[in-house]
């Protein structure tokens, strides 16, 4: 994990979490890596992972009909699949899955051999964190839940959904990662309200860290295709506008 986050557990919780209580921080720290890189594996090669008790990480092919030809994008995506009652008043965002997608289990046998503790233990260790996790949302703390070089699960304006980081985005879809960052980008954004439009500000922080300087013949193509998903065209304009400002001022504070 990327990132580590400590809960205290009481003593009247304590007979819900053996393994945990066995493990260290680091050990703990150790096995949420290794599961990290077996979701993140297993999604290169275009398969799901069911994480029992938290949700299903996979990945989607996303069709853009382009003026020349129609692009296919990859991008990942998080299915949450929690206990209701641990959510209560939490909102998060509804993902199809595509039925063709194979979804794997855990291997725990292949994650105990990889940080060389047994199955059961391994196991445990994922099982009980999980059961914490929820614990802590049905208490309204909301700690974020930090997978490894894949994204964030966390909680913000009580809106629960998984942010990806952009290396992870652009690992799994080399050709057109500006595209695919943008749609993770809305997909995120359409789950705060807004009606599903990202407003200006959002727009603004995915053009500042996800985006190039300029938009290609090749971007242009797509954007021009996007529709009939309006609000996706509206903001690759916006985007192509900003950029166009920022190179005329540029242009001008050189003479």
């Amino acid at each position: 994990m990327e990132e580590c986050y400590t809960i205290s557990i009481s003593k009247k919780q304590s007979c819900l979490f053996p393994t945990l209580l066995r493990l260290s921080i680091k050990e703990v720290v150790d096995i949420w890596d290794v599961v990290s890189a077996y979701v993140l594996g297993q999604m290169k090669l275009d398969k799901g992972v069911l994480v029992p008790g938290l949700g299903t990480f996979a990945v989607v092919h996303e069709q853009i009909n382009g003026t020349e030809e129609v692009y296919v994008v990859r991008r990942p995506v998080f299915q949450l699949d929690m206990d209701m009652s641990c959510l209560r008043e939490l909102v998060f965002p509804t993902v199809m899955m595509p039925g063709d997608i194979k979804i794997m289990p855990l291997d725990y046998w292949w994650l105990s051999q990889t940080n060389s503790l047994p199955p059961d233990v391994v196991r445990g260790c994922v099982e009980e964190t999980i059961l914490l996790y929820s614990f802590q949302l049905r208490d309204r703390q909301c700690p974020a839940f930090a997978f490894e070089n894949i994204g964030i699960l966390s909680c913000q304006d009580n809106v629960l959904c998984m942010q990806f980081h952009c290396s992870c985005v652009a690992g799994l879809e080399s050709q057109d990662t500006w595209v695919a960052l943008l749609l993770t980008r809305l997909s995120v954004s359409g789950s705060r309200g807004n009606n599903g439009v990202a407003t200006a500000q959002e727009v603004q922080v995915a053009q500042a860290h996800m985006f190039p300087r300029h938009l290609s013949p090749r971007a242009i193509q797509v954007l021009r295709g996007l529709e009939p998903h309006q609000t996706r065209r509206n903001i690759f304009m916006f985007l192509a506008e900003n950029n166009r400002r920022r190179q005329e001022q540029q242009r001008q504070f050189c003479r």
